[in-house]
């Protein structure tokens, strides 16, 4: 008689350095080494399920713990556009320097961070909440450009977006050369200062 499916086995092999590591990390959790394994294994099938990778998302969510170090929250984009229709006739140009002033911090620390920030910020972009349909960057040594739309963001809230990517991009060690912002369309183009 065979055994049930969700029973049997089978032997993988693997760089030993590997699986010293992945015993350390099981043993630090208080599991055994076999159920740590095929843990991953599970989360390993479920990324594929998502047609992403488990370097993605594990990619996309250190990119995300970003906003959370620097004490972010999110907030419903109807409440936050509400306030700033309120608010910004009065104190656009104040909103805008807090959100440079962000940008610049968020540049300082993906600079410290990451080994590659001008990739790390456009994957904030695309993968954070900025209610974002697209978000593209082409750069080469010369010339750095952003290119971000969105089909429902207000004027002032794409006018602090664009304050925040050139407070980061400044902090990177760039200069605006060009920008153009229009209601969820925003256009900048930078080069090293």
């Amino acid at each position: 008689m065979s055994e049930p499916d969700s029973k049997k086995q089978k032997l993988i092999r693997a760089p030993n350095y590997l699986v010293d590591k992945l015993s350390e990390n099981a043993s630090h959790q208080g599991k055994t080494l076999y159920s740590y394994v095929s843990e991953i294994f599970e989360q390993a099938a479920r990324a594929d399920e998502m047609k992403r990778s488990l370097k993605e998302i594990l990619d996309i969510f250190e990119i995300l713990e970003v906003p959370k170090e620097a004490g972010a929250i999110y907030t419903p984009k109807d409440f936050l556009d509400c306030l700033l229709a309120k608010t910004f006739h009065e104190q656009g140009k104040e909103l805008q320097q807090l959100w440079y002033h962000a940008g610049k911090w968020y540049g300082t620390y993906m600079k410290g961070r990451f080994g590659k920030p001008l990739e790390v910020l456009l994957r904030l972009l695309q993968e954070g909440k900025w209610d974002l349909n697209e978000a593209s960057m082409n750069h080469d040594r010369e010339m750095v450009e952003f290119k971000c739309i969105s089909a429902f963001a207000p004027q002032e809230r794409s006018l602090l977006l664009q304050s925040f990517i050139e407070g980061a991009m400044h902090s990177l060690g760039y200069k605006t050369r060009g920008k153009k912002c229009f209601r969820g369309i925003i256009h900048l183009t930078f080069s090293p200062a």
